[in-house]
């Protein structure tokens, strides 16, 4: 198996890839973190981030943000820029959440509020022929991703896309990484009024314990077969597994 290089954006400190860590390395992915926020700005996110050259890499995964959009504006568009050059240089990308917003816009979709956070699991609906699995997926947003117009929708919830592809991009607002681990990392950050965390807990490490073959899967969908071969910048080509 050839090893292929993805570079995996955290927007904070408490990022992780979890349930789908090993089941990237498990298929020869090896996993380079670029964290935007450092935690001891994670009260003033506004930091300058400068994004590498995107086809130095065999796939991005870009990740979810606690932060509302004014508070990030700066970097935010900065990345929009980078999923943009990512795309355009055919590197697959993988979004998820925040970052599957991010991909939207840069692929010209935009974003919309919900008028309210939804935190916890809900039920998403594959579309026929999507390879995705069923939900309850986890999520936490409070705006909603609107794909591209030429983008392929995958799955859907009663608040409108939940994954989309377009050529070898695909976005999720769904969090297929989650974990119980995972989420007490994020409760670090705050945990919102009137949340029930331990109940919350208990249904997430209840999914963990059987999500193993629905990550397996939906990475299967998200992730296609690579071509043999890209050139790269450089003039070299490498080759994917």
């Amino acid at each position: 198996m050839t090893t292929r290089r993805a570079l995996v954006i955290g927007h904070d400190h408490v990022a992780g890839l979890g349930l789908l860590e090993s089941v990237l390395r498990s298929s020869g992915i090896d996993l380079t973190w670029l964290t935007v926020v450092p935690a001891d700005r994670v009260d003033s996110p506004d930091v300058d981030v400068a994004f590498p050259e995107p086809r130095a890499w065999d796939l991005v995964i870009t990740l979810g943000a606690p932060w509302p959009r004014d508070r990030i504006r700066g970097w935010a568009a900065a990345e929009t820029g980078f999923l943009r050059r990512a795309h355009d240089g055919g590197v697959p990308v993988l979004a998820i959440c925040f970052g599957a917003q991010l991909l939207a816009e840069a692929l010209g979709g935009t974003t919309r509020p919900l008028g309210r956070s939804r935190i916890g699991w809900r039920d998403v609906r594959p579309a026929a022929g999507s390879g995705l699995p069923a939900g309850p997926w986890f999520c936490w947003n409070s705006d909603q991703l609107v794909p591209p117009g030429e983008a392929t929708v995958l799955a859907t919830s009663d608040d409108g896309c939940e994954a989309f592809r377009l050529g070898t991009s695909v976005g999720l607002q769904f969090h297929p990484e989650m974990s119980a681990t995972l989420l007490d990392d994020w409760f670090t950050l705050g945990v919102p009024d009137g949340l029930d965390v331990e109940h919350l807990r208990a249904v997430t490490a209840r999914r963990e314990r059987r999500s193993s073959a629905a990550v397996r899967q939906l990475l299967r969908a998200a992730l296609p077969p690579r071509p043999s071969g890209r050139a790269h910048r450089d003039g070299s080509t490498r080759h994917a597994s």
